[in-house]
Order: structure tokens, then sequence, then C-alpha cells
């Protein structure tokens, strides 16, 4: 049987079940090192998770690898839920992340803050969690403390690291329990359960199809799904920003790398493009951005050594609706 020492890395997202799973270790004085696994999809403010974590005073971990992760979301051995969303083989992934920095740290298990039968897809039976613990390598090395006591004693428990007696028999979609559970450990701050991840997201799953379709995706086409209008010009994805601090965001972030449309000296949209487009898909970006800027008769095209200004021709709803992504 395996040895296990007093030091564990908890899966974290900043939602009420893992932040119990680390009041319940700590409750057991055990060493804990939270990991937050970031992904393109699924954006948090991690100074909010830090601060979060301060309640037990324990320090925030991340890890990110976007490349890796693309490749799992476009052949999931396990296929999509509702949406784009390929549940058990991104909790596939988070546990290969979590064992990879469980080594680093020479913690001997992982525990995260999952709940029997809470995900139709991830968490609906004991087998399912198995064989995600099976495929990334951590048969018996994976502690839930919500639903322990649901579940068959795990190595740790057997070995006597882990007391079960002070473990949880929670199942199902119910909140009352750890709602419970969060006013004994004085827990506060947490966000609300469900909602989060960009491909369980109608919308962004159908931005998310299209580029999946390229061979390379670049770093800022990630970014870029969650933010404005988002149009398919021949080949090239246009985004067009909706509101004002889209716009800044546009300027600010993306107008110095990607090539770009901007309103001439009027108020109004800013657009970029993924790729550098041709001469038609310029023109046609243009009318974009003169569609939804009103007060504006000229743009601005600026990308390398190209900037230059051009009015732009009107485009009809039926072209504009056409191109759209949505």
């Amino acid at each position: 049987m395996q040895a296990f020492n007093k030091k564990c890395v908890v899966l974290y997202s900043g939602g009420l079940d893992s932040l119990l799973a680390c009041a319940i270790m700590h409750s057991m004085n055990f060493e804990i090192f939270p990991l937050f696994v970031q992904t393109p999809f699924y954006k948090k403010d991690t100074q909010h998770l830090q601060n979060q974590l301060n309640l037990f005073s324990l320090k925030l971990n991340t890890i990110r690898n976007d490349m890796e992760y693309i490749d799992v979301i476009k052949n999931p051995q396990f296929g999509y839920g509702k949406n784009i969303n390929p549940c058990i083989d991104c909790k596939i992934f988070f546990y290969k992340q979590a064992k990879l920095f469980m080594e680093k740290t020479d913690a001997s298990f992982i525990v995260t803050g999952e709940v029997l039968g809470q995900r139709p897809m991830s968490q609906r039976s004991y087998s399912i969690l198995r064989s995600i613990e099976k495929r990334a390598n951590l048969i018996d090395m994976v502690l839930r403390p919500l639903s322990a006591k649901c579940l068959p004693e795990t190595a740790m428990e057997k070995e006597g690291i882990v007391d079960r007696e002070k473990l949880f028999c929670i199942t199902g979609r119910a909140r009352k329990e750890q709602f419970e559970l969060a006013k004994h450990f004085n827990i506060t701050d947490f966000e609300s359960p469900a909602g989060g991840c960009l491909l369980t997201d109608k919308s962004i799953s159908i931005r998310i199809k299209e580029i999946l379709k390229k061979e390379i995706i670049s770093k800022e086409e990630i970014e870029l799904l969650s933010i404005g209008r988002h149009f398919k010009i021949n080949n090239n994805h246009f985004i067009v920003s909706r509101k004002k601090d889209e716009t800044l965001l546009l300027i600010n972030r993306f107008k110095d790398n990607l090539p770009s449309i901007r309103c001439h000296q009027a108020p109004g949209a800013v657009g970029v493009f993924v790729d550098e487009p041709t001469e038609q898909e310029i023109d046609l970006g243009g009318a974009i951005i003169k569609h939804y800027s009103k007060k504006t008769e000229y743009v601005a095209y600026e990308y390398n050594e190209k900037d230059y200004i051009f009015k732009p021709k009107d485009i009809d709803i039926k072209t504009l609706e056409q191109l759209m992504i949505k």
C-alpha cells in the first residue's frame, strides 16, 4: 500500500465546494496546496481567489497550459455536454495537472470539492469518478471530503492518514448541507454554484466551434471569445466592440498586435481582425464599424506599416446577419 503524508493538493475554483474541501482538510491539520487550473474558458480573478483562501492562511497556486487544453476541447474522448463542454475530459485534464503539481510539492494525494450526483456528466456516479481517476493515473489518490462517507473507503482513510469520521456524505444538487457547513467554518465569501465556464454558454460555444476548425489557433483568438460581436469574413474573424469598456479593451490590449479598424475623428466601435485581412475584408470590416457607429463617416485601418483612412460603404442588414457568428 502506498505511503501517504499530511500534504495534499486541493483542486480549487473559488466555488463553495472547493472552499469547503480546503476548510475540512485545514481542520484536520493537513498542509494544503490549493491549485487553480487556469483555462481560457474559465475566467477567474485570482486575487479574489486568494482573498477567499486568506481565511485559512493558504496560498493560491496556479497552473496554465492553454494549447494542451485546446487539444482536449478539440478531441474529447467522452464527448460534449449540451454545448461544447467536454466535462469528463476536462476533469481528467485537471486531475493530470494536479498530479504534476503534487509531485513538485511532495504532496501524496489530491483533494476535490466534488459532490456525488451533483453534475450530470463528471460526477453522476462513483464509476465515473473512478474512471476519471484511472485515466489521470490517480487511482486511490483522490479524496472527496464532501461525499467521502457515501463512497467506498479510500486508501488514505484505510492507512489512517485521514479520519473518515470527520468527512461527510453529501450527494445531489441541493446546497443546504454545504451552506450549513459554510456557517460552521465562518465562510461568507464564495461564488454562486454553476456558471463561470464559457464552454457551457450557447453563444460562446458557437464561436469556439468556428475557431476550432482552424489548424493553428492564436492566443488572441482565445482571449477574444467573450468580447464583442463576432463576424466571419471569408475565413477571417472580425471582432467588434459593443460598449465603451470593450472599445477600450480592444484598443489597449489588441490594437498594437492585430489589424484594427476604428472610427476617424468620431466616437464609436473598434474592430480587430484575427489574421491580416485582404482589401475586400477591410472594406467589409469598415462597413460593419460604420453600421455600429452612427456618428462616423470615415474609418481608419492600421496594421504594421499600413495606416490609412477611408470612407466605407453602407452594409445591408441581410449581409450583416450572414457574416455574424451567433
